[in-house]
């Protein structure tokens, strides 16, 4: 359960649209802040200008040209975290090869556990039994045995039971066991 959490959440699809738009937030944030160091830039260049102070009105004339680039390369970032949002469209997730082996591996395991289940609990001879009352699924060996045994016992058939019986012992060794170890237990 916890590999599948652990392969469901790493797309890199996702990965790489967040951190899109984490970029083309933050660089919305930034370039709002560039246009408020422009501006207090520009009312300060004017009181260093009243003041006389000309060393400090350049100062501000160099912030302010720095605040307008900064703005201009948040631009730059914000229409690139788009393009990477639009190019996102055309990519695809791949799962690694290890991943499919994982969750197929994690499938087989379920059913082997459920197959287990079943048969150690007796349910799956009760499923069995139910198959074989509607006729599905019976195994040839046991039609055979049947048709054979309806002719021994039908009384227009050449064939005896002790025809039966030898048909039994030797299509199926587990029989032929069983009867030996029978007939030896008898006597």
């Amino acid at each position: 359960m916890a590999t599948c959490l652990l392969l469901g959440g790493c797309s890199a699809k996702s990965k790489i649209d967040g951190a899109a738009v984490d970029i083309g937030i933050t660089a919305q944030s930034s370039q709002s802040l560039f246009a408020e160091i422009g501006v207090l830039a520009e009312s300060s260049e004017a009181r260093f200008v009243t003041a006389g102070d000309s060393d400090g009105a350049t100062e501000q004339q160099e912030i302010q040209s720095a605040a307008s680039v900064g703005v201009d390369e948040q631009d730059s970032i914000i229409d690139a975290a788009s393009g990477i949002r639009t190019s996102l469209h055309g990519v695809e997730d791949v799962i690694p090869w290890w991943a499919t082996l994982v969750g197929r591996a994690a499938i087989a395991a379920a059913v082997v556990a459920v197959l287990i289940f079943l048969w150690r609990s007796g349910l799956l001879s009760l499923i069995r039994s139910f198959v074989w009352s509607l006729g599905l699924l019976i195994p040839k060996r046991s039609k055979r045995e049947v048709e054979l045994d309806l002719k021994a016992m039908s009384p227009e058939s050449p064939v005896t039971l002790r025809e039966s019986v030898a048909a039994k012992r030797a299509s199926d060794p587990a029989y032929a066991a069983a009867y030996e170890n029978a007939k030896r237990n008898k006597t």
